[in-house]
């Protein structure tokens, strides 16, 4: 703090530390943090089919410490035309076509805030060590399910398999083709076209959200686990291929058997001989 003299009166005055910088500073942890997520979920969506980080090699490499053994530089280059760097002669590119079999990845393209992203999410791994960001189950891509994958998510549909936190089978309210012995209920929408409507992006944050005046107060605190979205997912994706509507005659005829044996059993019960109720 300083004193001046102006116009013969003293006045003290203060130096005030620059407010925008150092809000930059403070907000620089959050907005990596933010990136790495971001870069996290484009990893996901566009890379793990054939690529991990930290868990070994698939297809191509292992990209946990890329950016430590591969200059930057590089790396755009390579993941926006790899084509391009192998046929150039570039000795990196070369020794990696030969050592995954000749398997040429095919271009990339990504906008700088992607790509930003996706090396935010590479130093965030290498910092957390192997192992430290093994994907989230939920965040596999639907159509990439093994068929045991998708079994589950049938069964956690029909409720053949409880909801690990206790929630309600999605068969009370809802139908699938094909699912269960007298079809699903109608109480909310038929689901068997509802991954081909919302996409991967759509699907993955309803399972994880249940949102809705319905579903928030059943599941607000019976959430779905990340295994059970992405089973679901999987069961959905796999219900979406098959293009042809649903049999509509199909749940009448299967509701109108059960209805038929369970009138049949009361009426039995109704008109027994006192004696034989008696014995009973």
């Amino acid at each position: 703090m300083r004193t001046r003299v102006l116009g013969g009166r003293p006045r003290q005055e203060r130096r005030l530390v620059p407010i925008i910088p150092l809000l930059a500073v403070l907000g620089a942890p959050a907005a990596m943090a933010e990136g790495a997520r971001q870069g996290a979920q484009l990893f996901t969506q566009r890379c793990a089919t054939c690529h991990s980080v930290g868990e070994g090699d698939r297809i191509g490499p292992d990209l946990h410490g890329v950016l430590e053994r591969r200059d930057e530089a590089w790396v755009t280059r390579f993941i926006t035309s790899p084509g391009a760097l192998i046929d150039s002669g570039d000795p990196v590119a070369t020794e990696l076509l030969s050592r995954f079999n000749g398997v040429r990845m095919p271009d990339q393209s990504l906008t700088d805030s992607e790509r930003a992203s996706l090396y935010a999410f590479f130093r965030d791994c290498t910092q957390k060590g192997k192992g430290g960001c093994k994907p989230s189950p939920a965040e596999k891509m639907g159509t990439d399910a093994t068929p045991e994958e998708i079994a589950r998510g049938r069964r956690l549909f029909e409720g053949t398999e409880t909801l690990k936190n206790g929630g309600a089978a999605c068969i009370g309210c809802h139908d699938v083709r094909g699912a269960g012995v007298a079809g699903g209920g109608t109480l909310g929408p038929n689901l068997t076209f509802a991954f081909a409507r919302m996409g991967e992006k759509g699907m993955r944050p309803a399972l994880a959200k249940l949102e809705g005046p319905m579903m928030g107060a059943l599941y607000a605190k019976a959430p779905l686990d990340e295994e059970e979205q992405y089973a679901l997912k999987a069961y959905f994706a796999e219900a979406s291929r098959d293009g042809s509507r649903p049999r509509a005659d199909r749940d009448f005829f299967y509701l109108g058997v059960v209805g038929l044996a369970a009138a049949l059993g009361f009426i039995g019960v109704v008109f027994a001989s006192p004696s034989s109720r008696g014995k009973s």
